[in-house]
């Protein structure tokens, strides 16, 4: 009887686990006395702390009894309880060919591998303990965090939906699922179970930054900056935050409050040379031209043969009306660095912002003479004639590019795309195919290949099939699922398309061309405010759309 009224010691999600639910059943057959006797004198050890002592106990009841599962849980429990993650799994296993659907030793085993940084062997038998028994939420919990560590964010957000549902008063479970949610881009089920973990501890910390991430998503712009100033207060070193704020300030043209920010994200990270450009666009956006002008020399000072910052700050001279030094500077850097061909392509692209295209050719021709054999340059050249909508000129670019480097899928892409303007279908379905012959399953190929006949109205089955075994390797691939619903659309399914193209809208973030086709199929399922709501994302994203803008102006 005393065997039967001893405490297990379970394992946590992490390494230190607390007392839980007394042992299963042991097994087929009744434990020999003296077996009994040494585990009851193991659970008086490991009581008092002595679990070396302990173990040694145990180990010798295995010994006598080696088919009992008790007994191997056992000591794989207090193993993990003493620090020793291999032998835990070593008893775990030896579990588990006794009796290979006992939760808790599935269990054990999966605590164990993720205690031994393994976590990607942890999921199975993590999630086959929670098959067997889902309701225990430290079944749940450990899940949970071995999926976290690999990703799996579905899990995550089942494994502590799951917990929230047994124990609804489990505050950071309600946190961790609103997180989870969010990550998956569900974001009034993020808000909703954000607001339970608040209702019990509304200082958490963490709190403000997620809710105001959940509002930034839901259009709540108002709250979420104030809540991200709030996680700033507390955390003023947070530049992900600081990000977030800049970016909500710089949307809403508060473009002063947006460069005050800004200056505080370059003073906390002085060498990250993407803040210091965005500060420096800010003030000009701010029209603080001199405050611009000062970042952007101390830009040249602290990087003065990066032809990245070079690049940054010819594009931002150019949106505020300034080319003409931008191209001073890039010509100036490029004759400082004579032999680097990446001074002739940003020289180029001040040329093409000051409006002289056949100076910037000329640059663009030298870089490729310079360096024969790289296909930076070839690439910018195609995409200068193309931005030019010199399509034949892009086009013998791009095969010369293919051509040196065949193995280069994109090449074909860009091929591709760029016969589809000239209206040379059979060439741009050519160059999809090129891929497919070298790889049968090449999921962009698949993809590309698909959108192209659904976009077009052609071969409409085989598309769909196409971009459903694209889907099959990448089933959260936003571009993917856009063309899954365009082909959906096309073929008059549109009850499909819509879901479909909504999914996608929440995959790539409101990318512009998903937002206008959920507004065609908004359009044609008579939903006209819908359709007028993407629209405008879309032009919000995408001003000088002038096919999305006349589709607008047709709602009106």
């Amino acid at each position: 009887m005393l065997l039967v009224a001893c405490t297990l010691v379970v394992l946590a999600a992490t390494s230190t686990p607390p007392t839980a639910a007394p042992p299963q059943a042991s097994g087929p057959h009744p434990p020999s006395e003296e077996a009994l006797r040494r585990f009851i004198q193991g659970r008086l050890l490991e009581e008092r702390g002595q679990r070396d002592l302990a173990l040694s106990e145990y180990s010798r009841a295995l010994l006598l009894d080696d088919g009992s599962v008790a007994l191997a849980r056992r000591v794989s429990e207090a193993s993990a309880l003493a620090g020793d993650p291999a032998r835990s799994l070593e008893f775990a296993e030896r579990a588990l060919k006794i009796a290979p659907d006992d939760a808790r030793a599935l269990w054990l085993k999966g605590a164990a591998l993720l205690n031994l940084q393994r976590g990607g062997e942890a999921l199975a038998p993590l999630e086959a303990s929670v098959a067997v028994d889902s309701e225990h939420v430290e079944y749940l919990r450990t899940l949970a965090r071995a999926a976290e560590a690999q990703d799996r964010i579905d899990i995550v957000v089942r494994s502590y939906r799951r917990v929230a549902f047994l124990d609804p008063e489990d505050a950071e479970s309600w946190f961790q699922l609103a997180a989870g949610e969010a990550r998956l881009g569900r974001f009034g089920a993020a808000d909703t179970a954000l607001h339970e973990a608040a209702e019990m501890n509304p200082l958490r910390p963490g709190m403000p930054f997620l809710q105001g991430w959940i509002d930034e998503n839901l259009g709540r712009t108002s709250q979420a900056l104030d809540l991200y100033r709030l996680h700033l207060a507390a955390h003023p070193d947070d530049g992900l935050t600081r990000r977030r704020t800049i970016r909500l300030l710089a949307q809403g043209r508060r473009y002063d409050e947006a460069f005050r920010e800004a200056r505080a994200l370059t003073r906390a990270e002085p060498e990250d040379r993407e803040a210091a450009g965005i500060a420096a666009d800010l003030a000009f956006a701010a029209k603080r031209t001199s405050d611009g002008q000062q970042v952007l020399q101390s830009m040249r000072r602290r990087w003065p043969d990066d032809p990245e910052v070079l690049a940054a700050a010819v594009a931002i001279l150019g949106r505020y009306d300034l080319a003409k030094q931008g191209v001073a500077e890039a010509e100036g850097w490029a004759s400082r660095h004579a032999d680097d061909y990446r001074g002739h392509i940003v020289a180029a692209r001040a040329r093409v912002l000051d409006k002289q295209p056949d100076a910037a050719l000329q640059h663009l021709e030298r870089a490729v003479a310079m360096v024969p054999d790289s296909l930076a340059p070839r690439a910018v050249l195609a995409r200068f004639y193309q931005d030019q909508k010199r399509w034949k000129d892009a086009e013998r670019a791009w095969v010369e590019a293919r051509t040196r480097f065949p193995s280069v899928d994109g090449l074909s892409f860009d091929l591709a795309a760029c016969r589809e303007k000239l209206g040379d279908l059979a060439g741009a379905e050519a160059a999809a195919r090129d891929v497919l012959a070298r790889e049968p399953e090449n999921p962009t190929a698949l993809n590309f290949l698909g959108y192209l006949w659904a976009d077009h109205g052609e071969n409409l089955e085989q598309a769909l099939d196409m971009i459903e075994r694209a889907l099959a390797h990448d089933p959260d691939n936003g571009a993917f699922v856009d063309s899954l619903g365009w082909a959906y659309y096309r073929l008059g399914r549109m009850g499909e398309a819509r879901t479909q193209l909504e999914r996608a809208a929440r995959l790539t973030g409101g990318d512009p061309e998903v937002l206008e086709h959920l507004g065609d199929i908004y359009k044609d399922l008579a939903l006209k405010d819908l359709a007028r709501e993407q629209y405008r994302l879309c032009l919000a994203a995408d001003p000088a759309n002038a096919r999305v803008k006349a589709k607008l102006d047709s709602l009106h």
